[in-house]
């Protein structure tokens, strides 16, 4: 952990003390350990389990048979695959609201470890470089931080993988995505990124992290971009999947 790193998190612990909180339901339990999260909340957390779309991963019905759902059969993607622990139903959907919308920066504590366990039992081996779906600095000037960039930091120390946040760039002030129908979501993002130096993501296998994955147009387009500059192969980290 770098020194701004190490105050970010002091400062945080100034205005939200930790120690046996959960960050969910905000109550004290002397069991909470480093996770920050309570065994009631962690319980109400639906995993995802059994048939998955080898492509996006979401969760297929029983019985059907292709290992790839309607979506990644009838359109091309640029990422190799996407690995989501959650689906976005529930307790998941207000956790992730709450972490985005509700100035609650130190949740990225508790939301991290669910990621690096997913990684880690996952099959992605090969990774070089940790990147966030980026934001549009206006909307990073309105929720404070970008939510995407804290679950990368968390992951980049854990697994020990080198991080970029600089390099990759959101140049147009796209409209909230969950607005849009799938046909205007792709083109709401169209040519929405940028690779300031492609030197950087050249022949590397980028593990691309964002929190929820929808119909995929965000982290489809932020791939083909990472690919046009030189990237060899983009992985995709999210936290849920609708």
């Amino acid at each position: 952990m770098n020194k701004i790193e190490g105050l970010f998190d002091a400062f945080l612990e100034l205005i939200y003390p930790e120690k046996g909180i959960c960050f969910i339901c905000e109550e004290y339990d002397e069991t909470v350990d480093e996770r920050h999260i309570c065994k009631r909340c962690f319980d109400e957390l639906i995993f995802i389990k059994g048939n998955t779309c080898t492509i996006c991963g979401k969760p297929l019905e029983i019985g059907y048979l292709p290992d790839r759902c309607p979506d990644c059969i009838k359109f091309k993607r640029y990422f190799e695959k996407v690995i989501s622990p959650l689906e976005y139903t529930g307790l998941v959907k207000k956790v992730i609201y709450k972490y985005k919308y509700g100035r609650k920066a130190y949740m990225y504590k508790a939301l991290g470890p669910i990621l690096v366990q997913a990684f880690e039992e996952s099959d992605i081996k090969d990774i070089d470089i940790i990147v966030p779906v980026p934001l549009h600095k206006s909307k990073i000037a309105y929720r404070g931080f970008n939510q995407s960039e804290l679950l990368c930091r968390y992951i980049s120390r854990k697994l020990n993988i080198p991080l970029d946040t600089k390099n990759f760039k959101r140049i147009k002030n796209t409209k909230f995505q969950n607005e849009l129908n799938r046909i205007e979501r792709v083109r709401n993002v169209r040519d929405a990124f940028k690779v300031v130096d492609n030197h950087v993501f050249k022949n590397k296998n980028i593990l691309l992290v964002d929190d929820i994955y929808t119909t995929g147009a965000t982290v489809d387009e932020c791939s083909k971009t990472l690919l046009k500059s030189g990237a060899n192969k983009v992985y995709v980290l999210t936290l849920a999947t609708t």
